[in-house]
């Protein structure tokens, strides 16, 4: 049996299955039982289980449409027919609710087997007639299949870590992927991501980072485009599938060793252990608009993850090692630039999180957060993180111009008048020379009465430009 090295690599084996169009079946040793799927010209058209509970009939007491008596009674029928025939003879279901509830079945032993770890796995190419029953009515629908268990499976962090991994992977897709998919439920999200995968081959880090998702998301997408046959693998080395057989457990493989160690892999980010929630300091400016209210955003909205959820090295740790969390933090900020510096810009945000994580509120986390600020308003779904980081700087650096003139930026292009006036006014309070957008008339009275009342009489006091009466 062949061994699976790499973290979740069923979906990629799934997609070299497909684009192979192979014809056999796929045997998965789990820790939990053994798993079948029988594959017929790159396509899954049925699934078999040995775990305890994925049988037809532990799923039909479970589902209440059989007791134990009348569940003995089919098993103990000598007819040589199948449990899912038995429960249309008797009258128990018609065949439409068979293969409702069969299907629902399939989908759960997927499922589980994406979530599993495998011990074991062993391709046996050929006929599917010499594998499996020839009296078996039910098949799979793969494309509906497949895109239903991939998206609901909990494996995201393990297809993070195996396409971080398999760094030389890249996909190419036909110019009308979008049409080529319109059987299956699109969101205007995931439609948005798909816009950027075309003929040009796109790997894992460039798609994570044109397509504005969260990074299991990102990975799930790509595997399920993959195992549908949307994506052709274009570029890397796919998964080696090699049959058991007696040449492979009698002649192993001789092992050379290396004269010069390989250095080690870099690890991808979320290998790192999670870090301790970070408690920031409340922000002065939180009365201010939510900006993923807008109904025109140029881009659709994404959940960017939280300070605290960055995957990160504990402070505990560090100072654990003995090791200055400043220095640490330091260092992150340095590599940020030089990975900014290459157009690396997903993994040097991370590092920026990194650094302002173990270093927050000194003098030098100032450059850090002005930093975040700066690349993440480029992008309209991430306003608001753009915003709280220039707060931070600001906070950090009271009598420094440029967080307020880019927080003014935001403002002004989000539509929000009122605000970007009064940052560009602090702004030019510290620092005259800051430029301002031409059309930004900074004696203009606001006569929008939305923003006339408390919460714009607040924000001018906060800004010392006014005093609120209320």
């Amino acid at each position: 049996m062949t061994r699976p090295a790499p973290p979740q690599i069923l979906p990629a084996i799934m997609g070299t299955l497909c684009q192979q169009k192979a014809e056999g079946t796929l045997v998965l040793e789990q820790n939990d039982g053994c798993r079948r799927l029988y594959w017929v010209d790159g396509s899954i058209i049925y699934l078999q289980s040995d775990v305890v509970g994925e049988q037809f009939g532990n799923y039909l007491l479970r589902q209440g449409i059989l007791d134990f008596k009348a569940l003995n009674e089919l098993l103990a029928n000598e007819e040589r027919f199948r449990l899912g025939e038995k429960v249309i003879q008797w009258g128990l279901m018609s065949t439409e609710e068979r293969d409702l509830h069969l299907r629902t079945l399939q989908e759960q032993v997927m499922i589980h087997a994406l979530e599993h770890p495998i011990i074991q796995m062993e391709w046996k190419p050929g006929a599917l007639q010499l594998q499996l029953s020839e009296d078996l009515r039910f098949q799979v629908n793969h494309r509906q299949f497949v895109w239903k268990t991939f998206l609901e499976a909990h494996n995201g962090e393990g297809l993070c870590d195996l396409l971080f991994q398999e760094s030389e992977w890249r996909w190419e897709a036909n110019a009308d992927l979008l049409a080529s998919l319109s059987d299956l439920p699109l969101t205007p999200k995931t439609a948005y991501a798909l816009s950027f995968l075309g003929r040009e081959p796109v790997g894992f880090e460039t798609f994570l980072s044109l397509s504005n998702l969260e990074e299991g998301e990102a990975a799930r997408l790509l595997m399920t485009l993959w195992a549908l046959g949307a994506l052709v693998l274009a570029q890397g080395v796919m998964p080696q599938l090699l049959p058991s057989g007696p040449e492979l457990q009698t002649v192993p493989e001789p092992i050379i060793p290396p004269l010069v160690p390989p250095p080690p892999p870099r690890p991808p980010p979320q290998m790192l252990s999670p870090g301790p929630p970070l408690s920031l300091p409340p922000l002065e400016l939180s009365p201010w608009p939510e900006f993923e209210t807008k109904a025109d955003d140029a881009a659709p909205g994404v959940a960017f993850p939280t300070y605290a959820e960055i995957p990160t090295i504990p402070l505990q740790e560090v100072e654990a090692r003995g090791e200055n969390p400043g220095l640490r933090a330091k260092t992150f900020f340095v590599k940020a630039k030089l990975l900014l510096a290459q157009e690396r810009t997903v993994e040097a945000i991370r590092l920026l999180e990194q650094s302002v994580q173990l270093d927050p509120d000194s003098e030098q986390a100032y450059e850090p957060w002005l930093l975040l600020g700066k690349h993440r308003l480029v992008n309209p779904a991430w306003s608001t993180r753009a915003i709280e980081a220039l707060q931070v700087a600001s906070r950090l650096k009271p009598k420094a111009a440029e967080p307020w003139a880019l927080m003014g930026e935001v403002y002004h292009r989000k539509g929000f008048r009122a605000n970007a006036k009064a940052c560009f006014k602090k702004a030019l309070a510290l620092d005259p020379s800051v430029a301002i957008p031409p059309d930004i008339d900074l004696n203009e009275e606001d006569v929008d009465p939305s923003e006339s009342g408390g919460i714009f009489r607040r924000f001018k006091a906060i800004l010392g430009g006014g005093k609120d009466k209320d």
